[in-house]
């Protein structure tokens, strides 16, 4: 399922690089992205968090993009290339243990705007 735009609205955002970090105190599946749009050229750092916790049927899920600068962009991407197995949320790589710690802290990179999240939604049909 296409995913919104959180700038423009078009069903044209897609996940460029991802790592998946396990779970966290507040939730199941935690991810740090990095998103783009095909329409507006929207790039930005994204984070993608699913709690399970609750009711059986309770799900609950935040998904983010954060204004980001080049350099944030880069640093971003380059800790999640640094990893061969970005996907495994177990791993204790340098690179998953920088995004866990940049997913944490919110303060860093500089040149990630962390006080202005844009929500990202599925496209509804």
């Amino acid at each position: 399922m296409p995913l919104r735009c959180p700038t423009c609205g078009a069903g044209a955002l897609r996940i460029d690089a991802a790592i998946e970090l396990g779970s966290d105190a507040r939730s199941d599946e935690v991810a740090l992205q990095v998103v783009s749009c095909s329409t507006c050229g929207l790039e930005a750092v994204a984070v993608y968090e699913e709690s399970r916790r609750g009711a059986l049927d309770d799900e609950s899920v935040n998904h983010a993009a954060f204004p980001s600068d080049a350099e944030a962009l880069a640093e971003v991407r380059r800790v999640i290339r640094s990893c061969r197995r970005a996907r495994n949320a177990d791993c204790a790589c340098a690179g998953h243990k920088r995004a866990r710690a940049i997913v944490r802290t919110q303060t860093e990179p500089a040149g990630i705007d962390w006080a202005a999240p844009m929500p990202i939604a599925f496209v509804r049909r």
